[in-house]
């Protein structure tokens, strides 16, 4: 037996029964359940539930920050992701991001005008340009991928590695302000852990140019949130869009949606009918291969 935490990707599985944090309670004890394919936050509750022949848990997401693997090695339960599922699509609608930015799409539509009373001087273009691209994984490759078709000069930042395709060059931590410094663009898709929480401050923020674009499409948790308000409200020339909200920020309340110079996006970064479909192609596979024995994909524990 399969539970399944989302309702929208019950067509993905349907031999899945659907539930939600209050209808799994009566599957608790329920020796049946083999599988369960769910959220984070889903998994997350699930560890403090008992599932005697619970053998895997397939996540909907790539990440998996805030699981306590510690707690799947002890139980024997196999936790997979959906790593490379969303890179495709997140690296372009970064690059969508980005055009809107340099096109200055949102005061352009605007302009009505006739020709000659324009003023096109606000428009740039991204060639030549250096976009930095914080965690050069498989997201921040795909993206470099594209940006390098644009003759931009793509530089990449991440803890863990020094060389991957399509990035002039990859700095480390011990070359974070010579990295802040020379970037136009600073893409931002690293994973939320706890050595990465709150990463982006006041001391990132000091290094960047007066006029930077920051696009972030990874977790809220990753950016100081006062440091990057300060940054935004004294930097008018500098610009924000960010998609890296998990609910839809309030139009009155949220800081962020009150600034002109930032663009909020409702969590659409990581949609489109690819990324379903893919989604559906390793959900699949993995039960498969759960039934028959076989090595999961994505396996993290």
């Amino acid at each position: 037996m399969i539970l399944l935490s989302d309702s929208k990707k019950h067509s993905l599985l349907e031999n899945a029964i659907v539930v939600n944090s209050h209808t799994i309670l009566p599957y608790v004890g329920n020796p049946d359940i083999e599988a369960i394919v769910c959220t984070r936050s889903f998994a997350r509750l699930c560890q403090g539930l008992s599932f005697p022949h619970l053998k895997m848990v397939q996540l909907l997401s790539a990440g998996y920050d805030g699981l306590d693997l510690d707690y799947y090695r002890r139980e024997d339960i196999h936790l997979c992701n959906a790593a490379n599922v969303y890179n495709i699509g997140m690296a372009e609608f970064v690059v969508y991001a980005m055009l809107m930015r340099a096109k200055r799409y949102h005061r352009s539509i605007k302009n009505r005008m006739l020709r000659p009373f324009r003023n096109y001087c606000y428009i740039t273009e991204m060639a030549g340009k250096t976009a930095g691209i914080l965690g050069a994984g498989n997201i921040g490759s795909q993206i470099a991928k594209r940006l390098e078709a644009f003759d931009m000069h793509v530089l990449g930042f991440d803890i863990k590695t020094d060389d991957r395709p399509h990035f002039e060059m990859i700095y480390n931590s011990d070359g974070l302000t010579s990295f802040l410094g020379r970037c136009d663009y600073i893409i931002n898709c690293m994973p939320l852990f706890k050595s990465t929480e709150g990463m982006i401050c006041k001391e990132w923020f000091d290094n960047m140019k007066d006029d930077v674009t920051i696009i972030n499409v990874g977790r809220k948790g990753i950016i100081n949130d006062h440091d990057f308000l300060c940054f935004l409200k004294e930097h008018k020339d500098a610009s924000a869009i960010l998609d890296m909200f998990e609910k839809i920020p309030n139009p009155i309340t949220n800081p962020y949606r009150r600034l002109r110079n930032v663009l909020v996006l409702p969590g659409v970064t990581a949609i489109s009918r690819e990324i379903n479909e893919k989604l559906g192609v390793l959900i699949r596979e993995n039960m498969r291969r759960l039934q028959d024995g076989e090595d999961l994909l994505n396996q993290i524990v």
